[in-house]
């Protein structure tokens, strides 16, 4: 079924590829030398040239929860290996790789041993995995797996690509929304998965936007739409590509498939359900991906996380230098000065997060007067025509007749453009208060990297800031309120019991109240949608930024402690140290500098 592929290695590539391995050598004869300090930097290296030697391009399966995910993955492999169920089921990431049989592995945190799936025992490697990888089996992983994988004979695999089935987001289960970001880092592409029941939610949104920011290419499936008639499938593809637009570089290309009705067609062998359920266009845009693309992104991506562990180990090397060049008790002086420099940098960082929800409060309150103005601009555009027909018009059924269609049309050309115009305020001042506060932040982690820098002579590597702001959109608004037949004893029946004027005074009294609450309704969901961007906006702002500076305290803080015991223990081989670790560290300078990071 799968041709073979040449992976998108054209010659360029394989030259840049084997560039890369070099390097990946130099650099691991070079962190060879220095010892079992340096152990786990080894181990990362020679992580990321084993990852390149095979040509290992690892996709996931994203989304949330009771999406499909698992059964999606079933149908690529054509047999129901990972478990499903009614209720949120993958609690562990499995990564799933091609072998000559199955075989599964599950590796512990800790210095616990790994164990292995023995196909020789009475139990079934259903129940294995679903002692491990599962909500029920093993809740809030209270095994403490750090991961499972899986050997298996799939064509596709033997692309030389690893399929990693995620937990979904958005469950009752936090951690495992958790556990979902934090896969990101390890996977080189994705496939999305949404379904149309519920249809794609702002976590999902959220969501994407962390995997757009982090992932070269996506791809994009709607699941179960077995369970719609055609009219409902056209409805949901389009709301989905409208929601998906603004994230994306244009419209993106969705697929709508069935992942349940795939797996049955590829146990059973029936060609044409595995095309009806839209499987084989799925197997077949991947295949052309893996051709045309794998071997970029994944050089591009083994690169990126190569310059990071070099700026990690350099920074250490630097600092095991400088802890030759002192005595231990002018060591253990430098190092209380930077503790005694962290409680200032505290204040300073709670002062910030006020900062920033003073920040919050004053642009809500612009939000605020928007809203108003809105309302106010709202109210002369809508309800304007709707008092000229009231004034005019005497027939109560035409006046009702004409005041509707009037609003149905009014609406939606009113807030089109408005909900544009009020959003790209809001963003452009919300962008402009996060880009002050990005600057604050940076101050931060840099007074720690200086203060580091000031007291051993070694400058660090900071990480960079995040996104300055995550931009949102405004849900559509509905014009649907307004019933076509709001009186009460109906038409009919009123005109056998009350008089034209006193029905017609009703009808005008009914119709002004029914348009105004239309267009508050409309303009609170407006104000609601921005309101709710923005708290959630900046409060991951928030948290992101802070989240960097605590790392760079931990990881300044933690190599000091390395240089001091490295101090502590140094004697007259001192001499010889600090040459090899000179000569290591201005090989790995060189290194980075040939990488261009």
């Amino acid at each position: 079924m799968y041709e073979p592929l040449n992976d998108g290695a054209t010659p360029e590539m394989s030259e840049c590829r084997n560039d890369l391995l070099g390097l990946l050598d130099d650099v691991r004869e070079a962190v060879s030398l220095l010892g079992e300090d340096y152990s786990d930097h080894l181990c990362d290296f020679e992580s990321l040239r084993e990852r390149l030697t095979a040509g290992q391009f690892r996709l996931a399966v994203l989304g949330q929860f009771k999406r499909g995910k698992s059964t999606l993955l079933n149908a690529l492999l054509g047999t129901q290996l990972l478990p499903t169920d009614i209720l949120p089921v993958t609690a562990i990431p499995t990564f799933i790789g091609h072998g000559e049989q199955v075989a599964v592995q599950v590796t512990f945190e800790g210095d616990e041993a790994s164990i292995h799936f023995d196909s020789a025992t009475e139990q079934s490697l259903s129940d294995f995995l679903n002692e491990y990888v599962t909500e029920a089996g093993n809740p809030r992983n209270q095994r403490r797996v750090a991961r499972v994988e899986i050997s298996h004979p799939s064509e596709l695999l033997q692309q030389g690509v690893v399929l990693i089935d995620t937990p979904g987001i958005g469950s009752t289960h936090k951690h495992n929304t958790e556990v979902a970001y934090q896969i990101l880092p390890q996977c080189d592409a994705a496939l999305f998965l949404v379904s149309p029941d519920p249809p794609i939610t702002e976590v999902e949104l959220t969501y994407l936007q962390d995997i757009q920011q982090r992932l070269p290419r996506t791809f994009f499936l709607l699941n179960k739409v077995d369970f719609l008639d055609e009219a409902e499938r056209i409805a949901s593809l389009r709301f989905l590509a409208d929601q998906l637009t603004p994230l994306c570089d244009g419209v993106p290309q969705v697929l709508p498939i069935s992942a349940r009705k795939g797996l049955d067609a590829r146990q059973n062998g029936d060609q044409q359900g595995w095309r009806d359920s839209g499987m084989l266009q799925v197997e077949q845009n991947l295949i052309d991906f893996f051709a045309r693309e794998k071997q970029q992104i994944l050089h591009a991506s083994l690169s990126r996380r190569t310059c990071d562990q070099l700026n990690g180990t350099i920074m250490q090397l630097k600092l095991s230098l400088s802890a030759l060049m002192l005595p231990e008790s002018e060591l253990k002086l430098r190092i209380q000065q930077f503790r005694q420099s962290l409680p200032a940098i505290e204040r300073e960082k709670e002062a910030a997060a006020d900062v920033l929800n003073g920040d919050l409060k004053r642009i809500v309150k612009r939000l605020n007067n928007e809203v108003e103005a809105l309302r106010k601009r709202a109210k002369e555009v809508i309800l304007s025509p709707v008092e000229d027909y009231i004034k005019t018009i005497s027939d109560t059924e035409e006046l009702e007749r004409l005041v509707r269609e009037s609003v149905v049309e009014d609406v939606p050309m009113f807030f089109t453009p408005v909900i544009r115009e009020i959003t790209a305020t809001i963003e452009e001042e919300a962008t402009e208060l996060l880009a002050l506060h990005q600057q604050r932040s940076n101050q931060l982690i840099e007074q720690v990297r200086k203060t580091a820098a000031e007291l051993f002579d070694i400058p660090y590597h900071a990480p960079s800031a995040g996104r300055s702001y995550t931009a949102f959109e405004v849900s559509g608004w509905s014009h649907d309120l307004f019933i076509s037949d709001m009186d009460p004893l109906g038409q009919r029946i009123s005109r056998k019991l009350l008089t034209r004027k006193f029905r017609h005074k009703r009808t005008v009294a009914r119709l002004r109240a029914e348009v105004l609450k239309l267009v508050n309704q409309n303009v609170e969901q407006i104000g609601w949608a921005l309101r709710r961007g923005l708290d959630e906006s900046f409060r991951q702002f928030g948290a992101e930024l802070s989240e960097q500076l605590d790392k760079t305290i931990v990881a300044s803080r933690k190599a000091m402690e390395i240089a001091l015991e490295k101090s502590a223990s140094h004697s007259q081989q001192t001499a010889a140290t600090e040459a090899r670790l000179k000569q290591t560290l201005n090989t790995l300078e060189g290194i980075l500098e040939t990488l261009a990071c």
